[in-house]
């Protein structure tokens, strides 16, 4: 028991997300839920400093600004950040907003049960840029991510390999440097995948109307008079 405690979940850990000094059934416990993959995010709360602004009330420009200010990004922030990476732009008016997109999409997973005004983790956010980046990794990350099974760990390792995260812990609370830094380089591979929306090409015949919705039809152009060619 003292091997898995120390060199897979160190005592300080185990403490986190137990919430007091772990007894070996405790830590044998803890131990089994972390290999399957299950959702703990440790002691995750709101940050304790304040931030240089109001994220709120920032532009969408201005707000990527921000996050290289901030020490720590909540997931309200996160949430706004991978929208920014897909949509190109964030229109939702809320958090409710955001994390009901993020789900239907498939960005992020309902059972994460992520609340606003805590701070993220990197395991959560490497698994939202995996996903809008369409990384899919190796065996494991695909077999065992689908399931749910340390979806957020393997998505972690894959960015970690790729060199667009440095290396970490799931668990760690994520930076707003950090964020910044990942999203211009997950930016970079939208950009060689094609993966965001070109201009869309208009179909439609409205320009080629007049007011009472008779098609504009231009008169016939005449063929050029030309001479007489030789027989």
């Amino acid at each position: 028991m003292v091997f898995l405690t120390n060199n897979f979940v160190p005592a300080a850990r185990l403490r986190c997300i137990i919430g007091h000094q772990p007894t070996p059934l405790r830590i044998l416990a803890c131990f089994l839920a972390l290999s399957l993959g299950i959702g703990i995010l440790g002691c995750t709360g709101p940050r304790t400093s304040a931030p240089p602004a109001n994220a709120a009330e920032l532009s969408d420009e201005g707000f990527h600004a921000y996050l290289t200010e901030v020490d720590v990004v909540t997931v309200d922030e996160a949430y706004r950040a991978m929208l920014i990476l897909a949509d190109g732009e964030d229109t939702s008016a809320n958090f409710e907003e955001r994390r009901q997109k993020l789900e239907d999409r498939g960005i992020t997973r309902a059972a994460w049960k992520l609340q606003p005004e805590n701070v993220i983790d990197v395991g959560s956010v490497a698994f939202m840029v995996c996903r809008i980046c369409q990384i899919h990794g190796g065996i494991n990350m695909r077999l065992f991510g689908s399931w749910g099974l340390s979806d957020r760990r393997y998505a972690m390792r894959e960015l970690i390999y790729r060199e667009m995260l440095i290396d970490t812990v799931d668990y760690d609370f994520m930076s707003g440097a950090a964020l910044a830094a990942l999203m211009r380089k997950a930016d970079e591979i939208m950009e060689k995948k094609g993966l965001y929306e070109s201009p869309g090409v208009e179909l439609s015949d409205e320009r080629d109307r007049d007011e009472q919705g008779n098609l504009i039809v231009p008169p016939p152009v005449k063929p050029p008079n030309r001479p007489n060619q030789p027989q």
